[in-house]
Parts: C-alpha cells; structure tokens; sequence
C-alpha cells in the first residue's frame, strides 16, 4: 500500500481501464481519456434472462466494490498493456481520476479559453483484468497467470452514497467510491498471430464494421487515390466498411447546392431518389431532421444535404479520398487485444437452414389404435 492509495489497496483484486467519451451517450464516441483504476470488487449475482437490461447482458457478472486508487492516460495507447504496468501515474486515493481537457482558442478573436476538468462517468465501457495486482511488472505485458481472466466491462454507477450520518459517514472516507460494474466474459480476445479483422468477425459471427465500433482505437485513417472502375460499393468492400461512412469521411460527396424541397418530398421519397437511407439523410442534415417523421412532406423550400454520388457509380480517377486505414485483411499485432460485441445467439430457426430437404427424412410411427389396451404404456423390449 502507498500514501496514493486508500487502505483497501492491500485487498484490491482487480485492475480496471475505462475508455472515456467526449460525448457520453454518443453513437460514434471520440474517446478522449483512459481511467485505470485498482479495485477491490465482490460478485453478487449472475445476470438472467429476467434481469438483464441496458448495458447488462444475459450471462454477465454483477459485482460491487470500491475505487483502491486511480490514473489516467491518454486516448491514445502507446502499446497494447500500458494499462497493465505496475507503475501509474497515480492521481487519486479512493477516487476517479481527473482528465483535464486541452485549452481552446477562438480563431476569430485569439482567446484562449481553459475547459472544466471532467471524469468517467455511468455509463462506461472499458476492460477488467481479474488477477494478482502484486505480479504486475514495468512495462506493462499480460502476466503468465493462468487462472486470471481477462473480461469486458461496464460502468453501471460509480459514487453511490453509504448512507447518511453515523457509521457511514466515517467509513466512506476509507473505503473510497463505491462501484456497481457488469463484468462481460468472453468480450476480450487475445490477439493470435494471423489474425484480421475479417478472420475474427467470422470466427464469432459479427461484421469488420462492428469490431471497428467496438474498438475506436482502430478507427485510423489514409488517403488514397481513385483510380479507373473505382465505385464506393467497391472501395466500401475494399476497405471493410460502408458507403455512408466514406460518405461521412468525405463531405465532397455530398451536393454542393443540395435539395430544394418542393411538393410532395418526403425523407422516404428522398432516400430512394438519391440511393440512400433516411437515417443517413437525418445524419447529414442534423439537427433540422434529426427526429423528422420518414413519410411525412419536408418544409417547402429547405435545401437538404444529399449524396452526390450513388453506391455504383465510377468516381473520377485521381480524387483523393479518407478510407479506414486498416483493412479487413490486414495483420493485427500478435499479443495485443480487441474488444468483440455481444455474441449473437443462435435461435431454432437458424438451425433449420442446415437441414437437406433432398434427404429422405424419417417417417414417424402412426397413432396407436385408441382403443388398444396398450395405449399409455411404454414398449417393451422382450
């Protein structure tokens, strides 16, 4: 234990990384700041089919306990387990730690402005590794522990009270703020050599587009060059995501002079006009149709960004163009982890597209005679 930790360091049982959003909430988060965080956590209940909800699956672990101490790092990870070394810039006893966001200066007037510092906040994702704090080394790398366990994580309140007056008002200043997580396994994957993000979206039935919302970290980008034949469906394909995001990467695709509203345009009729959907025609005209009904007449005379573009037509050779930087086929490190979605169960259903109908099925046994004497009575073998 060290003057940066409360007296529950001793006891702490495992070390947690928060990942946290500019925008909590957000459908695409930016994050912007890591939270370490060492815990001493106790498990409650395993979650149900009646008890699962946002944020709790069914199949996760309910678990409470309190902050031990906490750091905070930057968005960016330098390697794989930073968050895994023995060594943290150790900022609270018993608290989250403070982020503290970069000044902002006007472009207009020259002012520079200081942002309010801010912290992680319920709800949030991150990672939870459930081991020996004290076979932690630096740098930081996954110890050789083979019963610790490795698992994805939810925020689900975080500062609860202890009670008002009395013993609670004594012991929250020891004990530090308390946690309510879900623990998700199976929701981190180690990294294999040979592995891709096609590989691994196939291996556990998901998409390269999830695993790269499941791992902001991967949404790096480049810039290429088109060439002759090139169509958004085909670099969409290419480079393992969507038309609307390269859309979204690349304003230029978008009409300059947009859609002048007129009689009868509706976010249905514009959609199938333009060779898109209605909610990329909200997305790119925020916050005007934001929540506007799909079949009902636009204002008159509203100009609507739309796409200039459709999916299957050639682009002009030599336009430059942000795409993913990682694609589908490309490499990951060996040794390094990703964040995997929800695993997608399997229904009845899905097992009947495995059954051959070209196969003579068997026949079942006719109704017995109802008015056998055996009827109710199992055969028997004599």
């Amino acid at each position: 234990m060290t003057m940066s930790a409360s007296p529950l360091q001793v006891v702490a049982n495992a070390r947690l990384l928060f990942f946290q959003p500019q925008h909590p909430g957000s459908r695409e988060p930016v994050i912007v700041a890591r939270h370490v965080l060492d815990v001493f956590i106790a498990q409650q209940r395993l979650i149900s089919n009646n008890t699962n909800g946002p944020g709790v699956d069914t199949g996760d672990i309910l678990c409470e306990g309190y902050i031990c101490r906490a750091a905070v790092l930057d968005a960016k990870r330098p390697y794989a387990w930073d968050f895994l070394d023995a060594s943290q810039p150790w900022q609270g006893i018993g608290v989250r730690g403070i982020y503290q966001p970069p000044d902002l200066t006007d472009p207009d007037t020259g002012i520079t402005t200081t942002p309010p510092a801010t912290t992680c906040f319920a709800p949030c994702d991150g990672l939870c590794w459930l081991g020996d704090l004290s076979g932690l080394q630096s740098p930081g790398l996954l110890p050789p522990q083979p019963r610790a366990e490795l698992l994805g994580l939810s925020l689900l309140l975080v500062g609860q009270a202890y009670g008002s007056g009395g013993i609670g008002a004594l012991v929250q200043p020891q004990l530090g703020e308390k946690v309510v997580l879900a623990l998700k396994p199976n929701r981190v994957l180690v990294i294999s050599p040979g592995d891709t993000l096609s590989v691994i979206a196939e291996r556990y039935g998901t998409t390269v587009q999830t695993l790269r919302k499941e791992n902001p970290e991967l949404a790096t980008y480049e810039t290429i060059v088109t060439v002759v034949g090139d169509t958004l469906n085909l670099l969409a394909g290419r480079h393992g995501t969507t038309v609307d995001t390269l859309r979204n990467l690349n304003p230029q695709l978008l009409r300059a002079d947009g859609h002048l509203v007129l009689e009868g345009d509706t976010l249905a009729v514009l959609a199938e006009l333009y060779d898109t959907t209605r909610p990329t025609l909200r997305e790119y005209n925020l916050p005007d149709l934001d929540r506007y009904p799909g079949a009902e007449q636009l204002p008159l005379g509203l100009v609507v960004n739309v796409p200039a573009i459709r999916p299957s037509s050639e682009l002009d050779p030599g336009q430059d163009l942000v795409v993913p930087a990682i694609r589908p086929s490309t490499l990951l490190p060996a040794g390094g982890w990703i964040r995997l979605p929800k695993l997608r169960g399997v229904s009845v259903t899905d097992d009947l597209w495995d059954v051959d109908p070209t196969l003579e099925q068997p026949t079942p046994d006719p109704d017995p005679d109802p008015t056998s004497p055996l009827v109710g009575f199992s055969s028997i073998n004599l």
